[in-house]
């Protein structure tokens, strides 16, 4: 018998692979889109703009409008302006027939400016109250209420959409001229006055404070508003207290980018 044959196995063609269909990235998309990653901005939020550039026409409508700016701690447009707010507190001046930014405000840019001009950012931790009165009765409510600047207003994430939480902040060199002979109580009510006087926006009116448990008593005055070079709103204020003698402490205060008044001298 002749030996027998192995088959032989079919002949199957390669079968080419499956390409999806996507268009290639040009690569100023891609620059771009790296660009976005760089800056921490999310896909589709805008690019951080400057000074002179224009802003596209769906980053102006009233979605992004801020005509709460002072809430914001921004200075106040100019005439023919209006702030455009963004996520994360990022904010940029823009001309409202054109659309041209003015001005621009980032948030990384305001702490870094803040600490520039002013040394360091203040917590809660820097103010004499918080440090000094924290475990002790709190007849006037300044813990609870949140006047110390940030308590609330990191709790309750009031800066996740750029808003600020305008709280006190009173510590170092200023903080023991202010509260010289001031027990924990009255500080405690004089708070109330120093966070109302600042946050008013009424210049030259009285607020005044009373201890009812001593009669220690005081009034405390903002002379003028003002803005520094870097856009952040300051003031200029009188104290006046009653407590063993009349004693006087002049200062100026100004809101850091969380919102807080810090008393600086």
């Amino acid at each position: 018998m002749p030996p027998p044959v192995a088959p032989v196995p079919p002949v199957v063609a390669p079968v080419a692979p499956v390409v999806p269909n996507v268009a290639p990235v040009a690569p100023e998309m891609r620059k771009s889109q790296d660009r976005d990653d760089r800056t921490g901005t999310s896909r589709g939020a805008p690019k951080k703009w400057s000074r002179g550039e224009r802003v596209p026409e769906e980053y102006r409508d009233n979605r992004y409008s801020a005509p709460d700016w002072q809430q914001r701690n921004l200075p106040p447009p100019q005439r023919g302006y209006r702030w455009m707010c963004y996520e994360r507190g990022n904010c940029v001046m823009v001309s409202i027939s054109s659309g041209v930014v003015r001005r621009t405000m980032w948030a990384d840019d305001r702490e870094s400016n803040w600490r520039r001009r002013y040394s360091r950012s203040y917590t809660y931790n820097d103010d004499g109250f918080y440090r000094d009165c924290r475990e002790r009765s709190d007849p006037a409510g300044i813990l609870v209420g949140g006047i110390i600047g940030g308590l609330l207003g990191r709790a309750a994430d009031n800066n996740r959409n750029g808003g600020t939480f305008a709280g006190i902040i009173i510590g170092g060199t200023i903080g023991a001229a202010l509260t010289s002979r001031m027990d924990c109580d009255d500080r405690g009510y004089a708070y109330h006055a120093y966070y109302d006087a600042l946050n008013d926006e009424r210049p030259g009116r009285n607020y005044s404070w009373r201890n009812p448990g001593n009669n220690h008593r005081g009034v405390f005055r903002v002379t003028r508003y003002s803005y520094d070079a870097d856009g952040f709103r300051c003031a200029a204020y009188s104290h006046t207290a009653y407590l063993d003698r009349r004693r006087v402490v002049n200062g100026r205060a100004c809101r850091q980018p969380d919102g807080a008044w810090a008393f600086l001298n």
